[in-house]
């Protein structure tokens, strides 16, 4: 009789056991559901809200100042409405030749989809089409680690303060990135001193300076070429010109001193 209590104990365990394991994969199959789902809600958003490429009928890219304030307020907070929105951003209003030069500075030198000379048929893209996704969040992961460190002189441009230490935004919640957004005292202004200089051969050239918001200081100042994208007009970055004027990081990486009186 106590050999079969035994045997009962034992069978009811197992049952238990095999219950729980059960309600683990369930849940484990549900979150896996959840991801997916999540990530196909984000890429949506990213999509529908980046106008990646730019749209032949965008107005915004139809004016050089337009195309850099889109793209340094989408840098502001990088990670809304999802991941990496703010670099996808920018990569997506660069020529090829700059885009590039970003690859190249976070050690990621590959061509990624769009950018193949001879994947010219649709078949030939859609074999890429999955590569390619994986190698562009490798991209933009390190391009965002290396925007988002620790003593960076471009932290100002990506919502780190105008010359502080910050969390890295990917370990900020959306509020954080609000708060730190709307922190007037220690947020740039943006200023166009000058129009923009067209030099009427499809490209052109345009300055601007991130003052403090609060004191009016000059911070930065940004040089950008740009070109026109000849299938419809539109203005692309070419090459960027930085000059740092926060004694922190004066004047900036591989940088010659401007003349005092310049800032």
């Amino acid at each position: 009789q106590q050999q079969q209590q035994q045997q009962q104990q034992q069978q009811q365990q197992n049952r238990d056991v095999i219950v729980i394991d059960h309600e683990k994969l369930e849940e484990q199959l549900y979150q896996e559901r959840f991801k997916r789902r999540l990530q196909q809600s984000s890429k949506k958003q990213l999509e529908a809200l980046s106008n990646l490429p730019p749209h032949s009928d965008d107005p915004r890219f139809e004016d050089p100042k337009n195309v850099i304030t889109s793209v340094l307020e989408a840098l502001q907070t990088p990670h809304i409405p999802c991941p990496f929105f703010g670099y996808e951003v920018l990569y997506g209003c660069c020529t090829g030749g700059w885009k590039g030069v970003l690859r190249r500075s976070v050690g990621v030198d590959f061509v990624l989809l769009g950018e193949h000379e001879d994947d010219r048929t649709p078949e030939k893209r859609e074999e890429r089409d999955e590569d390619d996704e994986e190698e562009k969040e490798i991209f933009l992961r390190a391009l965002s680690a290396s925007m988002e460190r620790d003593n960076n002189q471009f932290g100002i441009l990506v919502g780190l303060g105008t010359d502080h230490d910050h969390e890295p935004l990917s370990s900020q919640t959306q509020n954080n990135q609000n708060d730190c957004k709307n922190d007037e005292a220690d947020t740039y202004a943006l200023e166009f001193p000058w129009d923009t200089l067209d030099y009427y051969d499809g490209t052109a050239w345009l300055e601007c300076r991130l003052r403090h918001a609060r004191t009016d200081q000059l911070l930065v100042v940004l040089g950008f070429s740009l070109q026109r994208r000849e299938e419809d007009g539109r203005w692309l970055i070419d090459k960027m010109d930085w000059q740092d004027f926060r004694e922190k990081y004066r004047p900036g990486i591989g940088r010659e001193e401007w003349e005092r009186i310049c800032g």
